[in-house]
């Protein structure tokens, strides 16, 4: 699996958009892995996250920024 994919190995933030209101929340890798698991991957984070502001789940696309 690339690095990318699992958030234990996030180099950089993480940004987290809503497709549906396109609200977003960006996290460290820290707070990502505290809130998701380590070992969680992309796909199932998406299964896991809903939106704060919309309530909408599974509508969420992810940024990958360099540190």
């Amino acid at each position: 699996m690339p690095p990318m994919e699992v958030v234990g190995r996030l180099r950089g933030p993480l940004t987290i958009t809503c497709r549906t209101c396109e609200h977003s929340s960006t996290w460290s890798p820290k707070e990502a892995s505290r809130r998701l698991g380590a070992e969680c991957t992309v796909p199932s984070a998406r299964r896991k996250l809903r939106c704060s502001a919309c309530g909408e789940r599974r509508s969420m696309y992810f940024v990958f920024s360099s540190p």
